[in-house]
């Protein structure tokens, strides 16, 4: 008979009126690994707390190791051997890797600790898994992937039984993702479980031995391995279909922009040529690669070879003025992106002054552009306070800010990450915006999620290097939606 991990068992949680959790239903052993595809992001951050702290709930019981520890009567706010894997770092960045192991942990009690012992003990992990890790430097040095080996290396030494994974595809390469799924199959064999929450069946079917659909905070489906297929997943999902492609200008030998035999210290002799209005995605497999392409087009590096050309000008020579010609979509823009102490119309139209110096003294432009972009927006355009809009107003609010703009290229940056099913269609549409309206799109991604449904080409990185290449008739065999 399996042995049971957590039970969570027709739970409901309520907070400030608003039921997070509704009669929820979830099941995990020992040796297990649970997918979870949340439709939506509601009640995911209520899950991940009960599951490590008996929170009050109102309705239902919660079981870890057979034993109830909460319950709709009487809830102890004791923890439970839980850790939680996500872009959000759980260790202290100022010290060592191993000091994060195995000093940082409860039941440690030497006061004098020996360095040597400590590489020792880290050092039995690391060969055992075949993974090279500096166990002297600090966390801060770490890259995301080694940092996930090292939160999943010390909730093995504390004796965790549950570890919670969450949205990790959208922050290391897939080389590194398939790296780290071998470590939870390795662990798998010691006993303990994982909850492994993304945003695509395809990742959970590779890795899980049962996955559950979620929406607004209740599970309504469980498919065992044996249902691990595409037509069972389609009746809950939008349509993810691939968008007709805006016509591509060709201007010449040089494109809109173009990079020739580019290096840095992490670029390796690159070069290729992107059309205006045509939308690209760069995937860098090892994920080294995007931060110098963003600050070569920002103009905070300089390549040590090579040459970049805008509009067939050296952008070298004339980057002040053609740094007005890119426009940049950070990842998780509603918070890098935004003013919380600007009304929605001064947001939107924030970057306007660097073409259009008297802007902010010209109340007939903001007229104009009130009238322009109201029919697009609806009624938030008038919002003098944005912190009440909902994440969909906002994420509008960040690419029409861009659309006003109107640069020449646009550089988004993991435009899907941490996105649900509906937030990720919706940014589609928005991406689709920016290409109708002649803007060059150039997507920058250590994971393909659901980019390749704009995309007119792929550019596969690796090791510095541009590998592949694969153009719009070609995308169709990958199947990533």
């Amino acid at each position: 008979m399996k042995e049971e991990i957590i039970r969570l068992e027709r739970v409901t949680q309520i907070v400030d009126g608003v039921t997070l959790l509704d009669n929820f239903n979830l099941h995990i052993f020992k040796g297990e690994i649970m997918g979870l595809l949340s439709i939506n992001v509601h009640g995911q951050e209520a899950l991940i707390r009960l599951l490590c702290q008996n929170v009050p709930i109102h309705y239902g019981h919660v079981y870890f190791q057979e034993t109830l520890v909460n319950n709709y009567e009487h809830s102890s706010m004791s923890k439970n051997r839980v850790s939680v894997i996500e872009k959000q770092s759980r260790l202290v960045e100022s010290l060592t890797v191993a000091d994060n192991i195995f000093v940082l942990r409860d039941g440690f009690k030497k006061y004098l600790i020996s360095p040597k012992m400590l590489d020792a003990q880290l050092r039995q992990f690391t060969e055992e898994l075949d993974i090279s890790i500096d166990v002297n430097q600090p966390v801060a040095n770490l890259s995301f992937f080694q940092r996930y080996v090292v939160e999943l290396l010390k909730a093995v030494v504390t004796g965790v039984k549950l570890v919670v994974i969450r949205d990790i595809s959208n922050f290391i390469s897939t080389t590194d993702l398939k790296k780290f799924h071998d470590l939870l199959r390795h662990y798998l064999k010691r006993g303990i479980s994982f909850l492994y929450i993304c945003n695509h069946h395809e990742e959970a079917f590779k890795i899980c031995e049962r996955v559950s659909l979620m929406e607004n905070g209740k599970v309504f489906k469980v498919l065992n391995r044996n249902d691990f297929r595409d037509e069972m997943i389609t009746p809950y999902t939008l349509d993810f279909s691939r968008i007709a492609s805006p016509p591509i200008r060709e201007t010449g030998k040089d494109g809109i922009l173009r990079f020739q035999n580019i290096s840095t210290q992490n670029i390796k002799n690159m070069s290729f040529t992107i059309e205006k209005g045509e939308c690209v995605v760069f995937l860098d497999i090892d994920n080294t690669v995007l931060t110098d392409i963003l600050q070569l087009m920002n103009d905070e590096q300089q390549p040590s070879s090579g040459d970049i050309l805008l509009n067939g000008l050296h952008y070298s020579e004339k980057a002040a003025r053609l740094k007005r010609s890119v426009g940049f979509i950070q990842e998780n823009p509603t918070q890098s992106m935004l003013f919380k102490e600007m009304s929605y119309i001064d947001n939107l139209c924030f970057l306007m002054d660097r073409k259009k110096p008297n802007l902010w003294f010209s109340k007939n432009m903001k007229k104009s552009i009130l009238r322009e972009y109201e029919p697009l927006i609806g009624e938030d355009i008038y919002a003098a306070d944005i912190t009440s809009l909902t994440p969909l107003s906002l994420y509008n609010l960040a690419y029409y800010k861009i659309h006003l703009y109107n640069p020449k290229v646009v550089l988004c940056v993991q435009p899907f990450s941490g996105a649900d099913m509906y937030l990720r269609h919706h940014l589609i549409g928005l991406i689709s915006q920016l290409r109708r309206k002649g803007i060059t799109v150039i997507i920058l991604a250590v994971s393909l999620s659901d980019s390749l449904v704009v995309a007119d080409r792929l550019m596969v990185i690796e090791q510095g290097q541009l590998r592949k290449e694969y153009h719009r008739e070609e995308l169709d065999f990958f199947n990533t939606n």
